[in-house]
């Protein structure tokens, strides 16, 4: 009478432990850097949050306004140049908070440095040209205007951001 094998070989449980490595080789790499996609995106998020705000001001001032912590409620206590606006989140600070960090208007850059993860001390940068009209993030040129000082390589920004 003939045996029935039952169960895996040794070889055949080291075959499939070396697919799971190799696939491994590749995955963990794009993983990260799909992490630090997403922390990325979040200092380009808040970046996306002062746009309207600060052009708005921009239009009725002629001027750029300065940026305060918001405090949360709606007793935020603010000078007349100036907008609160949330400047930090989880992975990323808005550091551009002066007006006159951010140029003359129409034309204005502001920057948000990246506190944590693989990108930690990186900048993004979104700019307008127009008073607001259009804006341009990362290395991205919208309406003849790139913003200046973006050091996060491009792999990593949004795709609206890249070149």
């Amino acid at each position: 009478m003939k045996k029935l094998q039952k169960g895996f070989t040794l070889i055949e449980l080291m075959i499939v432990i070396a697919i799971i490595g190799i696939l491994a080789a590749f995955a963990i790499p794009a993983y990260n850097d799909y992490i630090t996609r997403t922390q990325v995106s979040e200092a380009v998020e808040l970046l996306g949050g002062i746009k309207t705000p600060v052009a708005e001001f921009g239009a009725d001032q002629n001027a750029w306004p300065d940026l305060v912590q918001a405090d949360g409620t709606n007793n935020a206590t603010t000078a007349a140049t100036q907008i609160p606006v949330s400047l930090t989140g989880k992975y990323a600070t808005i550091t551009t908070v002066t007006g006159a960090a951010a140029g003359t208007y129409p034309a204005g850059n502001w920057q948000a440095t990246m506190n944590a993860g693989r990108a930690s001390g990186q900048i993004v940068a979104i700019a307008t040209g127009n008073g607001g009209a259009s804006w341009a993030c990362g290395t991205a040129t919208v309406d003849g205007v790139t913003p200046t000082g973006t050091t996060v390589i491009n792999k990593w920004l949004p795709a609206s951001c890249k070149i």
